[in-house]
């Protein structure tokens, strides 16, 4: 596809004197005479440029009349008449197919508007400040379309084609960080996600994602997706799915820190001491440099010590278990926020919004 910078839009040349500025079919003529003499419309036949004007003519009324737009109504089925017509009088001219691409895309007709405007680039045509929204919108709804009918490869191609045309489209390549997490393509989702945290600096959601893209290309997709749903079931209050969880993630990629270190703070809080000893000390071996990890194995050590060497030891740890120098002291980490949502729970957004 052509993705070179956009060429002069269809002009609307003729003054409007104050006479004939009165309603809007008096101006939605004198926009299809103003096109006439446009640039775009030199060397089309006159009966092509006669149908244009009729089909711009209607389009301007569809717009004022209707309060929303959809292609089955009459006016636009005119537009779509007139523009055919002109198509079928000057086939390889560009201005037949850019109308059409236009008015299928203000009637919300996604599917021809985004078949029409990509003919229209491989003529070797660019877009201009009009139709360059036009387009993105266009590509925006029909890749959510496909997102919402879990056809996610086809929604990657249209944002990928969106990004290849208008490479500033941060909604674009959000969308693409997303599929990519979804599709279990950490690496390539990165690259989206620092695009748009580049340009939007105070995008906190693309922070978030781009932070989660990251993990799993270090520790793996199921392995973080297993560790985050056990984050989420923690907050909860449901510790035992949250250890399950945190052993399905360890088990995937045993050199996994946070869930060693989260496996042995459900284990700590249960007071399993003995298992929390194993399991932070698996933490510590893999993160020796964390403080957390090593003051939470050498207590529950001292937890273990104190339980064999007391013959009632539990009701020793009971009493310490109340506060004071050897109560649980709190925990804060390991190093992830249990309170962070699960973005694969997440409803997605709208087109018009970042996901």
């Amino acid at each position: 596809m052509n993705s070179s910078k956009p060429i002069v839009a269809l002009m609307l040349a003729l003054a409007i004197s104050p006479a004939l500025a009165q309603d809007e079919p008096s101006r939605a003529r004198q926009d299809g005479a103003a096109a006439v003499v446009s640039q775009e419309w030199q060397g089309l036949p006159e009966a092509a440029q006669q149908a244009l004007e009729e089909g711009n003519e209607a389009m301007a009324e569809a717009l004022a009349t209707y309060d929303a737009q959809y292609p089955d109504r009459r006016l636009w089925q005119e537009a779509f008449h007139h523009g055919r017509r002109a198509m079928s009088l000057a086939p390889e001219h560009p201005a037949p197919l850019r109308f059409l691409a236009e008015a299928y895309s203000r009637a919300n007709w996604y599917g021809p508007a985004w078949d029409a405007w990509l003919e229209y680039l491989e003529r070797g045509n660019l877009l201009d400040a009009e139709a360059t929204p036009l387009f993105s919108n266009v590509g925006a709804q029909l890749g959510y379309t496909y997102y919402q009918q879990g056809e996610l490869e086809e929604a990657a191609e249209v944002y990928t084609q969106i990004i290849e045309v208008i490479p500033f489209d941060l909604q674009a390549h959000a969308w693409m960080g997303r599929i990519m997490v979804e599709t279990g393509r950490p690496e390539q989702a990165i690259s989206y996600w620092q695009t748009v945290v580049d340009r939007n600096p105070s995008d906190e959601r693309a922070q978030y994602f781009l932070e989660l893209a990251r993990e799993q290309a270090r520790w793996g997709t199921r392995a973080v997706n297993a560790f985050r749903e056990g984050v989420a079931l923690y907050e909860e209050g449901n510790l035992d799915q949250a250890r399950e969880r945190f052993a399905r993630a360890s088990s995937i990629n045993p050199e996994y820190a946070e869930a060693w270190a989260w496996l042995g703070r459900v284990a700590f809080e249960n007071e399993n001491y003995l298992d929390a000893r194993t399991y932070y000390r698996r933490a510590s071996s893999l993160r020796p440099e964390n403080e957390t990890y090593a003051y939470f194995l050498e207590e529950s050590d001292r937890r273990v010590e104190a339980t064999a060497q007391t013959p009632d030891g539990a009701s020793e740890i009971e009493q310490n278990a109340g506060g004071g120098a050897g109560g649980t002291p709190a925990q804060d980490g390991p190093d992830t926020d249990p309170a962070r949502p699960n973005p694969l729970d997440e409803e997605p957004p709208a087109p018009d919004e970042q996901p």
